[in-house]
């Protein structure tokens, strides 16, 4: 149920945020990031995610920030520039990555 709330399109304020998908590169590079465990003590800026994923820039990280938050998957801490994983963002992406790696990708395998 909620791997397909975040699979869909979001729309806030006349601005349309798409959907993640946990088998596109981008997508799963940015939760992978996002769920290190440095960031689930400290919570992360902008910069902090830049320099684990090099080849974004500073507005991408801005509308990858943002597209998070509408999500739901992460939320401002407030009166700082950080951010952390909600509980949403916790189990989504932990039951997303897990489903891919360990039933997916052996089905695919076993395929082939």
């Amino acid at each position: 149920m909620n791997l397909n709330k975040i699979s869909k399109n979001v729309t806030e304020k006349n601005h349309t945020y798409k959907g993640f998908n946990f088998f596109h590169d981008d997508d799963q590079q940015i939760f992978l990031t996002i769920a290190r465990g440095e960031f689930n003590i400290r919570g992360f800026q902008n910069k902090n995610l830049r320099m684990k994923l090099k080849e974004k820039t500073t507005s991408q990280m801005c509308r990858i920030i943002k597209r998070l938050r509408v999500h739901g998957l992460i939320r401002k801490i407030a009166h700082s520039y950080k951010y952390h994983l909600t509980t949403l963002g916790r189990n989504v992406i932990a039951l997303g990555l897990k489903l891919k790696e360990l039933v997916i990708i052996p089905q695919l395998a076993i395929q082939n």
